[in-house]
């Protein structure tokens, strides 16, 4: 099998650069397992379309007694896009939390990503490519060095080509 591709480019994720014109695009990006969406790339996505976030709050809500870390919940946008909502925070930064991310969760969460690739290529011969912020370095307090190597080892280990978006706003 061969490797995926790492591409770093500038620009804002929710208006992918797309390698292929007919590949399937799916955003990830790292959400907190609270039910909480209001800050920081979130607000991107919120700003283009209203399934990302109204599918993470019925997935919080519809499973509000378990523990949602490691868990990735999917909102189609249509059939050329796909948001990945990926557990990968342990509640929000605060002062008692100043590192919520949870690496185990996020390499969970990037595991069911590439489960869900692996399955949306075996029903089409369009390249499937995933396009990402800097996930879970920020708000979530990770390096993101680090979520680089996972990157690395999850999806492109995978054949699963990764673009990385340095936002400039």
């Amino acid at each position: 099998m061969n490797k995926g591709k790492l591409i770093n480019v500038i620009g804002d994720v929710t208006t992918p650069q797309r390698i292929a014109p007919d590949e399937i695009v799916v955003i990830t990006h790292c959400c907190n397992s609270i039910g909480q969406w209001g800050r920081g790339f979130v607000l991107s996505l919120s700003r283009k379309w209203e399934e990302p976030e109204q599918r993470y709050r019925d997935f919080c809500e519809k499973n509000k007694d378990i523990s949602i870390l490691g868990r990735t919940c999917f909102a189609k946008i249509d059939k050329n896009l796909v948001v990945a909502n990926m557990i990968g925070q342990e509640g929000i930064v605060s002062e008692s939390n100043p590192i919520p991310i949870k690496y185990k969760a996020l390499i969970d969460a990037m595991t069911k990503v590439k489960e869900y690739i692996e399955m949306i290529k075996v029903q089409t011969t369009r390249p499937v490519v995933i396009h990402a912020p800097k996930f879970g370095s920020q708000l979530a307090g990770g390096n993101f060095d680090f979520i680089l190597e996972l990157i690395r080892e999850i999806w492109l280990e995978a054949g699963i080509d990764v673009v990385v978006y340095d936002y400039v706003g």
